[in-house]
Order: structure tokens, then sequence, then C-alpha cells
């Protein structure tokens, strides 16, 4: 059974943005990824949208570089670098 705290727990890890599905799952208690939508949508929380991917590439790094990376340790690099990139990109040129 899932519990109302749970369910709180839950929307409130999803509407912050920064977790994924098996880490509010983890995070929660909540041992299904259908449940976990089940609660947003009771919710009437809107899901996330989805990224098209548009390019992949592999890209190489400085050691100073994958330290900042690994110091920083984003949950998903190519959205990470990709905001980056939207961000500064217009204005390094």
């Amino acid at each position: 059974m899932i519990t109302e705290e749970q369910k709180k727990k839950c929307a409130d890890l999803y509407k912050a943005g920064r977790y994924t599905i098996k880490e509010i799952m983890s995070m929660s208690g909540i041992r299904s990824e259908q449940t976990i939508y089940r609660i947003l949508d009771a919710s009437g929380i809107p899901r996330r949208p989805s990224r098209v991917t548009a390019m992949k590439t592999t890209i190489s790094m400085d050691e100073e570089t994958a330290g900042i990376v690994k110091e920083l340790k984003p949950k998903n690099l190519s959205e990470w670098i990709c905001g980056l990139i939207k961000k500064y990109g217009r204005k390094a040129t």
C-alpha cells in the first residue's frame, strides 16, 4: 500500500526536475515505475517533455575538463552539455 506521504514525496521529487524515475522510486520506496506515473497522473502533474536527439557525437576532454565533470557529476551529461551550449554558445563566437 502506498501512503499519502510517499505520494507527496514522489510528486515533489518529480516536480523538482532533478531526479530520474528510478531515483524517485528509490527515494520514495515506491517499487514500480507504473505506480509513479499513476501517482503523477492522478495529481495532474504533466510529464516532462522528451528530448529528440538531433545528433550523436563523440567528444574528447582534456584532463582538467574531465576533472570538472567528475566533480560536478551531472545526472545526464548530454543534457548538461546541451544546456551549457544553449546558454553560452552564441556568446563565445
